[in-house]
């Protein structure tokens, strides 16, 4: 258990007081974006297993799973980058000045990768291994800055050819399938979080993302929770104790 960390980044739909005043959007047009881009509930879902990292506030705040470098991430061109400038349909999100990325970036975005990064480094001491989880949901209908419009699976694993080893990736494809659910592999999104001080260069640190479906487990219209949810949870930390018996 001391080498799985799930990471969990995008459960917030805390917008802070002090950044409130940035965006263009009213509080309704807010409201909907959030529950729009929020994997919300993923923090309870995956809560019951592991070491747990969550990011305390909003993505459309800052997005922990961007590249720090806007050229190295590929969502910036959408706008989407650490700092979105854009809603999920590509409107103007709100206000990102070079003071604001910088201030977002240390005092937000490096924080929290310090402290993924210090959990890798003490699960390496312990166990010489380290297995991150990064946990999400996606909606069942794609939203309007995805590339894809393919049909949506119930889960979507997401991998990185360096860090996710093609065992890892089909015992936890053949677990959820056991339970019933459909799984796809990069479909329909890809990679998986892994901390810079590692990222091409240890493989001991292996990583994988689990998306659930958020159909299964919520009403997507209103955010609240639907009769599915509870199964899904426990089906979810089914996987997660599994993945206790795999070796990096």
């Amino acid at each position: 258990m001391e080498k799985i960390i799930i990471h969990i980044p995008h459960s917030s739909t805390v917008i802070p007081e002090e950044y409130r005043g940035l965006f263009f959007l009213n509080n309704d047009e807010l409201a909907d974006e959030i529950l729009r881009m929020t994997d919300r509930y993923t923090d309870d879902l995956f809560g019951s297993f592991g070491h747990k990292i969550i990011f305390p506030i909003s993505r459309l705040v800052c997005d922990v799973e961007r590249f720090r470098s806007e050229k190295q991430e590929s969502m910036t061109g959408k706008g989407m980058w650490v700092c979105y400038e854009r809603t999920s349909d590509q409107r103007t999100l709100k206000t990102v000045s070079v003071e604001h990325k910088k201030e977002i970036l240390e005092n937000w975005y490096d924080i929290h990768h310090k402290k993924l990064t210090l959990m890798s480094e003490r699960a390496l001491r312990l166990c010489n291994q380290c297995l991150i989880v990064d946990a999400h949901s996606f909606p069942s209908k794609a939203l309007s800055y995805e590339n894809t419009r393919r049909n949506r699976p119930d889960i979507c694993l997401g991998t990185d050819e360096y860090h996710t080893p093609t065992g890892l990736i089909r015992q936890c494809a053949d677990l959820f399938s056991a339970l019933g659910y459909r799984v796809a592999v990069n479909i329909p999104f890809a990679g998986c979080l892994i901390p810079m001080k590692y990222y091409r260069k240890d493989q001991r640190v292996a990583g994988i993302m689990i998306e659930i479906n958020r159909s299964l487990y919520m009403d997507e219209n209103t955010g609240i929770k639907s009769e599915g949810y509870l199964t899904v949870k426990e089906d979810i930390t089914a996987v997660l104790r599994d993945l206790i018996h795999f070796n990096t």
